[in-house]
């Protein structure tokens, strides 16, 4: 029977039972008697084992075999799960994975050293003084349920939120081509219902105009469900976090506490995809670079161990995450030398940078070049790349830090990326769409509001200076002569800063469908995608941020 046709669903359920794997060593390593976990670990890796030899992997199959009897030992009290165990366990989690990925690949077979040896052999722990509860399934236990709020993990904590399982008969898997196809055809359907909206305009027809009222409320619909079925849960990329954070701070030789709040919110697909890098970045800063040793904190008066947090939360349309630790902080004069000595920003610019300011030099290119990663240079790492990955999704970040105290590092971006709402300006001949996430307001101003600050153009907004630009000039169009005393202005923020930037006109909002951009339009700043309006205009979708 030729079982390679299956080869992608066995790949995609193993990948599935290997992080449940993860996570769940990490909550088993402080609390190893947590029979619910104990008894999780045997199945993921049981399933594993089936699956492989049901695909002819016996080389998979055989080690997860290994790792199943290793855990069958535990289950049986004849081995306490300890550090130990959870290091050689995690050692067998890298080599599975390296072994799929032999197997998508169709590589050959690799080896395992003396590791199978090392399970097998295994010395047994010293037993404990009580036997542990029966699992839960057999007793019925009700302190197993009390403890599904929150699982010690030794020096960490994970919060641990389960959710209910959906039926099996009532839920399937769906390729995410499949899902990305069902969201473009959505996409393209809203752009063909502004068309006919400018079509029932034009020929004044009550008739056509009540069947479009209806196909926009049936669109909607149809959006909102397609988006749903796009959504995935924040801890679909935090799942391997916990490993992640376990496996810096050993290697840093520090004790720290994980924490991670608002696993249940969700997001689309494709912005879960573009936040795992920058948060894996931000992560590995605050363990590496933001958390002192155990011995340094100490001398300062802080308990031995470090707290790292990443909570989410859902503000409308929009996502909040915050990476936050109880570190050493960062000190913003020492930034901004740093800047100076590196030559990132100029003695002039130095002086007028806020605090907030001189903590975003982190995510300046080059700002952490130097051979030897400093508490200073060192906050830098990847975090250039953080900050293009958030501008690209249409999001923000934002960095406070106390010295001796901490750092805490705001993530906002909205909640999806492929159907969004924007406000179309005219600039010279030109439509350009700007999306309303990036937008913090817009107005009109008369030009004798406008007066002039050294080399600069300002107005006030209340009591506060805002520079204005101009969208024509920046964009490298001609300026469009004057046609009266009202100037169109869209404010948006840069760097924490607002913005101001001036247009010809404003066309109104709109819904469109993000069409990525190919070579070499891809590559150029600011534009952060395309797309065509009703009237079959292509549009450029400007990130304001990267414009300036």
């Amino acid at each position: 029977m030729d079982m390679s046709k299956y080869r992608e669903l066995f790949l995609s359920e193993s990948r599935e039972h290997l992080s449940a794997l993860n996570k769940l060593i990490v909550d088993l390593e402080g609390d190893g008697g947590d029979r619910e976990n104990i008894n999780a670990l045997f199945r993921s890796a049981h399933s594993i084992k089936g699956m492989a030899a049901s695909m002819g992997y016996g080389e998979i199959a055989g080690l997860a075999h290994k790792i199943e009897d290793l855990m069958d030992k535990v289950r049986k009290e004849l081995l306490v799960f300890d550090r130990g165990i959870a290091d050689l366990l995690l050692e067998g989690s890298d080599l599975l994975e390296g072994l799929l990925n032999d197997a998508e690949a169709g590589g050959a077979a690799r080896d395992l050293g003396d590791f199978l040896e090392r399970l097998i052999n295994y010395p047994p722990a010293e037993r404990p003084a009580a036997p542990s509860p029966p699992p839960a399934a057999e007793t019925g236990a009700p302190q197993e349920e009390r403890r599904a709020g929150e699982r010690r993990t030794g020096d960490r904590r994970v919060g641990d939120r389960r959710q209910e399982q959906p039926d099996p008969r009532q839920s399937i898997r769906v390729r995410t081509n499949v899902l990305d196809n069902l969201i473009n055809t959505t996409g393209e359907l809203i752009t063909n219902k502004h068309r006919l909206l400018n079509v029932g305009k034009a020929i004044n027809s009550p008739q056509l105009g009540t069947a479009l009222e209806e196909l926009s409320r049936l669109l909607r619909e149809l959006h909102n469900e397609v988006l749903n079925v796009r959504m995935m849960p924040f801890s679909s990329i935090t799942e391997r976090f916990p490993r992640l954070v376990r496996d810096l701070a050993k290697k840093s030789g520090k004790d720290v506490a994980f924490e991670i709040e608002g696993q249940e919110i969700e997001l689309d697909r494709g912005v879960l995809e573009e936040l795992a890098d920058p948060l894996v970045h931000i992560l590995r800063n605050a363990v590496d670079h933001g958390l002192e040793t155990e011995a340094d904190r100490l001398a300062c008066g802080k308990g031995g161990q470090g707290k790292v947090k990443l909570s989410a939360t859902r503000e409308k349309d929009r996502v909040i995450v915050i990476v936050e630790d109880d570190g050493r902080g960062m000190d913003p004069a020492k930034l901004i030398k740093a800047a100076l000595a590196k030559g990132i920003i100029t003695p002039e610019a130095a002086k007028l940078l806020t605090p907030r300011d001189a903590f975003l030099l982190t995510c300046r290119p080059g700002f952490s070049t130097s051979r030897e990663v400093t508490d200073v240079s060192g906050r830098g790492v990847g975090m250039d790349v953080a900050h293009s990955k958030l501008r690209a999704l249409g999001g923000s970040l934002a960095i406070d830090s106390d010295v001796g105290r901490g750092t805490r590092i705001t993530l906002a971006f909205p909640l999806t990326i492929a159907i969004i709402n924007v406000l179309l300006v005219g600039c010279a001949d030109r439509t350009f769409a700007v999306p309303v996430t990036g937008i913090h307001r817009t107005l009109e101003i008369r030009r004798d509001a406008i007066s002039v600050r050294g080399k600069h153009k300002v107005f006030y907004l209340g009591e506060e200076p805002i520079p204005l630009l101009s969208m024509n000039r920046i964009l490298g169009l001609p300026a469009a002569p004057p046609r009266d005393a009202i100037i169109p202005l869209v404010i948006g923020e840069v760097r924490g800063h607002k913005v101001a930037l001036a247009v010809d006109h404003f066309l109104g909002h709109q819904e469109i469908f993000v069409k990525p951009l190919g070579r070499p339009l891809g590559r150029m700043k600011g534009l952060a995608g395309g797309a065509i309006i009703g009237n079959g205009e292509v549009v450029f979708i400007l990130d304001i941020a990267n414009l300036l």
